[in-house]
């Protein structure tokens, strides 16, 4: 047996929400709050668009800009905005971390009697940036599961879901050892992309898909 985790999410938060549990907690106005926050998000995005990071506020929440584009060597290159997949990426810092975990739990949901894949991280391969990508590089799987075998040949492989619900196959895979997954993303894919992994655990193929999306 085997023990997998995913988040479950209560719904999505409006900024009308947001707005109004700022002003209850500070006591401020609804139009004080609304001017601060639109304020505060522009000039995020005006700063990390502009090369900057963003250390995190108070020590809870950080911003920088990334980017996942690429294009093959030698051929045509006219970059811009989407090309390039400019994205803006979000981080704890130290006193959101002790926040966040302080408010964690966790609840059992079900049983199954089958093993499921155990995704442990997910990143780019060359800067270690998790759940980022860049086309045509690889990106390095490390999984959770014990006895799990990766053998391409016996059916094993990597799959990318696109936003338009279409898969891609990794292109290759320059690694496998252990638990350890490193395959190369296909050229020319850009966005936000769901990973899907199958592997041998057990003597059996399992697929499972990473609980976030990498992009």
């Amino acid at each position: 047996m085997g023990i997998t985790t995913q988040p479950k999410y209560r719904g999505e938060k409006t900024t009308a929400q947001t707005i109004a549990d700022v002003a209850a907690e500070t006591g401020k106005s609804a139009a004080d709050v609304e001017a601060i926050l639109l304020s505060t998000f522009r000039k995020v995005i005006d700063n990390t668009t502009s090369g900057w990071k963003h250390e995190a506020f108070f020590g809870l929440i950080g911003f920088q800009c990334g980017s996942g584009g690429s294009a093959p060597i030698g051929g045509p290159e006219s970059w811009d905005f989407e090309s390039m997949d400019i994205n803006l990426r979000s981080h704890y810092g130290e006193e959101g971390r002790q926040r966040a975990e302080a408010a964690f739990s966790a609840e059992k949901v079900g049983e199954q009697n089958r093993v499921a894949p155990v995704f442990l991280e997910v990143y780019d391969s060359d800067t270690k940036s998790p759940n980022h990508y860049v086309a045509g590089k690889g990106l390095t799987l490390i999984m959770g599961n014990r006895r799990m075998k990766f053998d391409p040949a016996a059916g094993c492989k990597v799959r990318f879901r696109k936003s338009d619900g279409t898969y891609v196959d990794a292109t290759n895979y320059p690694y496998a050892k252990g638990t350890t997954v490193v395959c190369t993303v296909p050229t020319g894919l850009t966005g936000s992309l769901e990973v899907e992994i199958t592997i041998d655990i057990n003597g059996g193929l399992r697929t499972g898909t990473y609980a976030f999306p990498i992009g």
